[in-house]
């Protein structure tokens, strides 16, 4: 059987957002800091990757949601390896309800990389092994988003409040940059149904990088040499 890693929470107000919803950004954190309590769990936690000078990074993600929970509700995370594809690290996370009902759905894909030359790194030929299963039920990984011609540009800087102990922006900091150029009235009234996440290159802390955005109705893409997102709402 896959390990499984389970974790109850009940959502607090630094969890939610103005609508009293699961904020998107938190979503991410919860997936982030439970892979890396699950990798602890599974003897391949910081002596084997940080203290050895590699690094955890995520290179995409693809999330459906059914629903998001709501403050004060209580909720199980589930999450659990996939299969290993030679530099890379299949991640699957679930959100249930009170009723074991799955809420929401996360694949995405990890690998490691040397803190000092940035470069991806075998995990096998370094020690680390995660044995992992795909169950067959899982949505599938994205591997790339087409490159679009989007009429707005936005300057964003890798602040000291957006970098996390990698030294560049989390991936819940670009989900909290792209969702302030969202109109809030969507944000408001419709849901989000869909996150599309690719992660092409590292912004270090202090770096500056133009991004392309534009919405069609309820999709609203985000785009630039170091990352592409793209939302969906109803």
């Amino acid at each position: 059987m896959t390990p499984t890693y389970l974790k109850k929470i009940v959502l607090k107000a630094e969890h939610v957002d103005f609508t009293r919803k699961l904020r998107p950004s938190v979503l991410m954190r919860f997936f982030q800091e439970s892979c890396i309590a699950h990798t602890e769990e599974l003897g391949m936690g910081r002596k084997m990757t940080l203290d050895k000078g590699f690094l955890w990074i995520v290179n995409s993600e693809h999330i459906d949601i059914k629903r998001m929970p709501e403050y004060d509700e209580e909720i199980t995370i589930v999450n659990y390896p996939g299969k290993t594809l030679h530099y890379f690290l299949p991640r699957h996370f679930i959100i249930k309800d009170k009723n074991n009902e799955t809420i929401i759905e996360i694949t995405a894909m990890w690998s490691l990389i040397d803190e000092k030359t940035r470069q991806i790194i075998d995990p096998g030929e370094n020690g680390i092994i995660i044995n992992g299963k795909d169950e067959g039920s899982e949505i599938p990984p994205i591997m790339g988003l087409p490159p679009m011609d989007l009429k707005n540009k936005k300057e964003i800087v890798a602040n000291y409040s957006l970098v996390d102990i990698n030294g560049h922006l989390n991936n819940a900091s670009y989900i909290d940059i792209v969702f302030d150029l969202v109109d809030y009235e969507i944000i408001k009234t419709k849901s989000l149904k869909k996150i599309y996440c690719i992660f092409k290159k590292e912004i270090p802390l202090g770096e500056k990088v133009e991004i392309s955005y534009d919405n069609k109705d309820l999709i609203y893409n985000f785009q630039s040499p170091y990352f592409a997102i793209k939302l969906i709402f109803e």
